[in-house]
């Protein structure tokens, strides 16, 4: 794979170690290359070959998801006695990513760009899926040696919740599933969720297939169940290491500032255009998304923000060869 010569519209940026992809689309991770790689340059996420794929893509590959990633259950939120429909996109009635045109099918603006880095924008009005306030949001991608930093950050002119999700499906030795892969995660304890997909109290992680405590390699039968957000350990708000996923020979050291992380094995993922890397389908990657509570605004967790508090989030994805 020509990994130097992206399709038109899609943004490279390089180190000696990683090749990125960005496609301003939902500010997507179109791909990321491991170039030292034994075989050649190594794509590590999924993704399809044409850009113009992803408008028809649902299940938010590597795409950038706002305002609400996750669910808010019934697709409603209710604040200072007010209560603010939105948009229902999940056959339950919940609100999923943001609503069916949320910010993975916008197109954002690119502020700037250098070879390593880019930002892009985006400008949400006031009810956009019938989010109050108008939104003005910005991530960057950055490459630093074998470093992958996103952050995310936006300010809303009314009181609105927020959780902006990166959103890629990981697979680091191109095999067709999992079933290599060992991920190690820090969390004591997981949110089971529902027949109706919300999330309930939180339970321990042992004895459950959530238990990456010490490290487990990803069983092909557990894929059906591990699609849950996993209560990490240490403060949020602190740029902090949790997780690793290793196979083929690399690492994936995940830290971010978050307090939970998603992790879903890709169980309903099915084959809609031409991959770019992995074909698509069942277990064939791993999403490991850092956020906030699902369905927070109904269970109380600190997520609104306002014209007094502005959002921030940061992800950092360290990747090394094993020994």
């Amino acid at each position: 794979m020509d990994c130097l010569h992206a399709p038109a519209g899609v943004i490279v940026l390089r180190t000696d170690s990683l090749l990125a992809w960005v496609l301003p689309y939902g500010a997507r991770l179109m791909q990321l290359f491991w170039l030292h790689a034994p075989e050649g340059p190594r794509p590590l996420s999924l993704g399809f070959t044409d850009p113009l794929a992803y408008a028809q893509d649902r299940a938010y590959l590597g795409a950038v998801c706002g305002r609400y990633a996750n669910r808010i259950g019934d697709a409603v939120l209710e604040r200072g006695g007010r209560r603010y429909p939105l948009d229902a996109n999940t056959a339950q009635g919940h609100c999923l990513h943001g609503g069916s045109r949320a910010w993975s099918e916008q197109h954002w603006s690119l502020v700037r760009q250098t070879a390593d880095a880019l930002t892009l924008a985006l400008d949400s009005s006031e009810g956009d899926m019938g989010f109050p306030g108008r939104c003005q949001a910005q991530v960057v991608y950055r490459l630093e040696g074998a470093r992958l930093l996103w952050q995310a950050q936006a300010r809303v002119d009314r009181d609105c919740p927020l959780n902006i999700v990166q959103h890629s499906y990981w697979n680091l030795d191109g095999q067709p599933d999992l079933r290599g892969h060992r991920l190690r995660v820090d969390a004591q304890h997981y949110h089971p969720v529902d027949a109706r997909e919300l999330p309930q109290a939180a339970a321990s992680v042992a004895g459950t297939c959530f238990d990456f405590r010490a490290g487990a390699v990803i069983a092909p039968d557990s894929v059906p169940q591990l699609d849950a957000a996993l209560v990490l350990d240490g403060p949020g708000g602190a740029l902090r290491p949790v997780a690793r996923l290793q196979a083929g020979g690399l690492a994936m050291d995940v830290r971010t500032d978050r307090p939970y992380l998603h992790v879903y094995a890709s169980a309903n993922l099915r084959t809609t255009a031409p991959p770019l890397g992995v074909a698509h389908g069942p277990g064939a990657a791993l999403c490991l998304e850092t956020e906030d509570m699902p369905n927070g605004p109904a269970l109380g967790a600190d997520v609104w923000y306002g014209p007094s508090r502005d959002y921030g989030h940061t992800l950092a994805l360290d990747f090394s060869a094993l020994p």
